[in-house]
């Protein structure tokens, strides 16, 4: 038996309804050790029936109480339809997985539909629905306390704070990283300057030089050098990119992060759309 649950949008502790039971599968059937999954990389984008993953998430300041208490779908009341409108995820938990899908505001709201039951129609003024999808939002393995998902923005309604790890960088932040020594300002452009896309960059940008010893700067320095040669050295500092502009910062922070690289064959240089880090057996 498969017992469709809902968080509500309550502060207390009896936040949790049984929404209902069905002897038919919710979701497809979920294997980690055949499916293709790898370590969460901001940017990155998935093939079809990839996945990302997030280990250790009982640590994480992200951890909701389902994942670090046991619970009993036995223990929730039953779902009003008072509180429909107040639902803010469903979760579909069996003996080894937890499966989430977050649920649109916009589609608990009542409207006028035409519906069949059997052979008959309906006419509704009062009709609210959940969709459920063919891939849930989420899915939490208990054993190994694994968290997989497709899309960061689909999953941050339901685990408060797992947005900082796809985060733009702030103003002071952006103001710091454009006053490294490795920068060189140009034509009037600032912080005020920098569009979103470039902020999410330069977070993550921030975080990867943060990990890096002195040599390894001056090689990915020399490294960006290399293949951005339209990235002007300034004529006061040679070790200084000039950055005048927001393609001229993109490429400096798709340097930092190692995105571009030669093929094999023919030698061609390229930009990898995005980038994900692979262990051997291409699980990561």
């Amino acid at each position: 038996m498969n017992n469709i649950c809902v968080k509500l949008n309550l502060r207390d502790k009896m936040k949790y309804r049984k929404m209902l039971s069905s002897h038919e599968s919710i979701f497809p059937a979920f294997d980690p050790e055949k499916a293709s999954t790898s370590s969460y990389t901001p940017g990155a984008v998935l093939q079809d029936d990839d996945w990302f993953c997030i280990k250790n998430v009982r640590k994480k300041e992200y951890c909701i109480d389902l994942l670090s208490e046991k619970f009993s779908t036995a223990d929730f009341e039953s779902l009003t339809r008072a509180e429909f409108d107040k639902i803010s995820y469903l979760f579909v938990p069996d003996e080894k997985f937890i499966f989430f899908q977050n649920v649109s505001k916009s589609k608990l709201i009542l409207q006028k539909r035409i519906v069949h039951f059997g052979e008959e129609f309906k006419y509704k003024t009062d009709c609210a629905e959940i969709v459920i999808r063919d891939l849930p939002d989420a899915i939490y393995d208990k054993t190994t306390d694994t968290l997989y998902f497709r899309r960061l923005e689909s999953i941050t309604s339901i685990f408060k704070g797992i947005d900082m790890l796809y985060r733009e960088a702030t103003k002071e932040e952006t103001e710091s990283f454009l006053a490294n020594d490795f920068i060189s300002l140009k034509d009037g452009y600032s912080s005020n300057k920098v569009k979103t896309a470039n902020r999410k960059r330069i977070a993550l940008a921030v975080k990867t030089l943060s990990e890096l010893d002195e040599q390894d700067r001056k090689n990915i320095f020399k490294y960006i050098g290399d293949y951005c040669p339209e990235l002007k050295v300034s004529e006061n500092d040679e070790n200084a990119f000039e950055i005048g502009s927001e393609n001229e910062l993109k490429m400096l922070l798709y340097g930092i992060e190692q995105r571009f690289y030669t093929t094999p064959v023919g030698g061609e240089k390229r930009l990898a759309n995005s980038v994900i880090t692979l262990n051997q057996g291409g699980q990561a």
